[in-house]
């Protein structure tokens, strides 16, 4: 399991704001659950590594 952060909590929602996606839009683009992306977005959490690869590689694109 790897650690997400508040700060990349925070890169992601400026991301997704700034790409104008709702929620669903994102879990599909990401092929994650809804629930997931809720936990991501409020902060501090654990996540599988190969959701945490997935986001990472969506964040620096």
């Amino acid at each position: 399991m790897k650690q997400w952060t508040d700060e990349l909590s925070q890169k992601l929602r400026y991301k997704r704001s700034d790409l104008k996606l709702n929620r669903g839009e994102l879990c599909k683009i990401l092929k994650i659950g809804s629930h997931t992306l809720k936990n991501l977005e409020e902060g501090y959490c654990e996540i599988k590594q190969s959701t945490y690869i997935k986001l990472l590689e969506w964040l620096v694109d």
